[in-house]
């Protein structure tokens, strides 16, 4: 399976060449890094990987050359569902789908058939990450720094609140049972995929909320963790970062579990508040590992991001 940045590049070739595609055009990867944001050493990387495939050869003096148009075009060609959710997201991410764009523009945009292109959406539209506009686009849901620095502070009101909430019902059963899930993320963090981790989380989240029994404040935590599902899967790569925040979640259960609520509201509040520094201190890092494909949104791949910076 291509990596999201052999896609891109991929997609960029295509742009580049156009109509005159010929076997024997020299790629120029200075232009290649500087039209899609990244630094050339990944470039390179996926070009020797192109190499490799038989898509590029290599000539000294001159660089990368097409060898096989077939082979550009049939390594471009329908990635799979899993890689488009992931290419979708991570141009989410990096504010590259920030308007209404028609079907047409992006089965264009992806090189990818109407069926795999309405799967996509079908499951965006179920995590209310994107909704048919009034006329025939889709809308893309906002999930820019200042999008994300809202839902902090929308959180930061709310969660505590919830709380402290006079019809708020703590299920000691359920909060064991997630205290029990997240001992066990802890012992297993380094062997469990990013995924996995983000849901862990967000069910944390959701079911304290639940606790208050009001239908509108679950649905907005629902809607929180769909937001921020995009771009903090780059956090998910500092390890220890995720195995505090999971020890602050314990925290909190065990505040409930004893049934102190002011205590869980206070430390809640703690949590959010240094999540929030936390995703926004490396945000700008963790957008550029992710436009330079080092970092994957649906599947576990430190093993790529380990050689490029020290989690």
């Amino acid at each position: 399976m291509q990596t999201p940045l052999q896609a891109r590049i991929l997609d960029q070739l295509r742009m580049q060449l156009s109509d005159d595609l010929r076997s024997g055009d020299r790629i120029n990867e200075a232009e290649v890094a500087e039209q899609l944001g990244v630094s050339r050493t990944p470039i390179r990387r996926v070009l020797q990987k192109l190499e490799e495939e038989g898509v590029l050869a290599y000539e000294p003096r001159r660089g990368f050359i097409l060898k096989d148009i077939a082979s550009l075009l049939k390594t471009g060609s329908n990635d799979g569902e899993e890689l488009l959710d992931e290419r979708v997201m991570r141009d989410m991410a990096t504010g590259e789908l920030n308007s209404v764009f028609s079907e047409r523009a992006l089965m264009q945009r992806y090189s990818v058939a109407n069926g795999v292109l309405v799967s996509t959406l079908r499951r965006l539209t179920r995590d209310r990450l994107v909704e048919p506009s009034p006329g025939r686009g889709w809308i893309f849901a906002d999930v820019s720094p200042s999008a994300m620095a809202d839902s902090y502070r929308f959180r930061q009101i709310i969660e505590p609140a919830a709380i402290l909430s006079d019809r708020y019902e703590i299920d000691h059963a359920t909060l064991r049972a997630l205290d029990e899930d997240h001992e066990e993320a802890i012992r297993n963090v380094l062997q469990m995929d990013r995924r996995r981790l983000f849901d862990l989380d967000a069910r944390f989240h959701k079911t304290v909320a639940q606790g208050a029994r009001t239908n509108e404040l679950v649905q907005s935590i629902d809607r929180q963790n769909n937001i921020r599902r995009v771009t903090e899967y780059l956090g998910f790569v500092r390890i220890e970062r995720l195995r505090k925040s999971m020890i602050e979640h314990r925290q909190i259960l065990a505040a409930l579990l004893e049934g102190n609520r002011q205590v869980a509201a206070s430390l809640m509040h703690i949590h959010l508040q240094v999540s929030r520094e936390e995703t926004f201190t490396h945000m700008d890092s963790d957008l550029e590992l992710l436009r330079g494909g080092m970092v994957r949104l649906t599947e576990e791949t430190r093993d790529d991001v380990a050689g490029e910076r020290d989690l």
